[in-house]
């Protein structure tokens, strides 16, 4: 978990709450409605962040999509959330920060290779917004896997955001350009894709724009970097904080079908690298959560991604703004 001391986190941040920023949305939402254009604007203290939906992805469920329930198991979670107990559709949500003067986004979304499953439509969202590319001053990234890294790159795999300086764990990178790394995993494997998507995507990206950042560190005015690792060797997490305003942006801490996972904080997601590492910066940081009663965004989580985690029972439950 993150050297970020808990006062410095918390200090003033029960002031937002969750009907707070939901009154700042309402409003931004009578000329820009979410439902229209993928997009959903919100305050914190003096910052805006805008979360963009990047798209929806649905497959056919046929096997457990977790090491730690089985098929039945999984398909009674999804009932319990009212949802479809023979697909899943996953959602993916890049946020874009106004901050300092500045346009920060974190993650970038899936990336112009996805359209065709639904999703990759980051770019879309922004030109909508009218927002250019040239016009992203940071890109600040949570992790290394593809759905969060895939839209760094156009199709002809160039920058996509040729002014930014990009912003990259300084543990993630060192884990993902390893070739010792690389090498352990086996050929044609998921792992082994993703390592060779990682030199893919950052193979484009130009050195002098590349910055690594470490726990604790302010990455962007009001955005500092939380490690919250598990999902990946140096998934991050962010707290946004302005004024007496703070947003816990929790990336991957649950992945997938988040909803599930945050009520079956113990399942380990298939995206997991190390499971048990995993659970336990997702209770450590839900736990602090519910108590403390923070807004925060996931990235799978519903649309517009923002709520507050109270504890139910032996897991947790996401109760959305909206």
């Amino acid at each position: 978990m993150a050297k970020l001391s808990r006062r410095e986190m918390l200090a003033g941040s029960a002031a937002i709450t969750v009907s707070g920023a939901l009154q700042t949305r309402r409003s931004a939402a009578q000329t820009a409605p979410a439902a229209l254009d993928g997009t959903q604007r919100f305050k914190i203290g003096d910052i805006e962040v805008i979360s963009i939906l990047d798209g929806v992805r649905r497959v056919k469920l046929t096997a457990s999509p977790t090491r730690s329930a089985s098929l039945e198991q999984f398909q009674d979670a999804l009932a319990a959330d009212g949802l479809a107990r023979d697909q899943i559709a996953r959602v993916f949500h890049p946020l874009l920060v106004r901050t300092g003067g500045r346009l920060v986004m974190i993650d970038t979304g899936n990336g112009p290779r996805t359209l065709s499953v639904g999703t990759g439509l980051t770019a879309q969202r922004l030109a909508a917004a009218g927002i250019e590319p040239k016009q992203i001053d940071a890109v600040i990234v949570s992790h290394f896997h593809g759905d969060h890294i895939g839209g760094l790159v156009t199709l002809e795999d160039r920058p996509a955001f040729p002014n930014a300086e990009i912003k990259v764990p300084l543990d993630e990178w060192n884990y993902w350009l390893d070739d010792v790394n690389m090498n352990k995993a086996e050929e044609g494997s998921n792992l082994r894709n993703a390592h060779n998507n990682v030199r893919r995507v950052f193979g484009a990206i130009p050195g002098r724009n590349l910055a690594k950042f470490t726990d604790g560190m302010e990455v962007a005015p009001g955005i500092t970097a939380m490690a919250t690792p598990g999902h990946t060797p140096g998934h991050t997490s962010f707290v946004i904080a302005s004024g007496a305003d703070t947003l816990l942006v929790q990336a991957d801490v649950t992945s997938g079908i988040a909803s599930v996972f945050v009520r079956h904080p113990d399942w380990f997601g298939g995206g997991d690298m190390d499971g048990p590492m995993a659970v336990q910066t997702r209770r450590k940081l839900y736990d602090m959560l519910a108590v403390e009663k923070l807004p925060m965004s996931g990235y799978h989580l519903p649309f517009p991604a923002l709520g507050r985690i109270e504890k139910r029972g032996s897991g947790y439950r996401f109760i959305p703004a909206a």
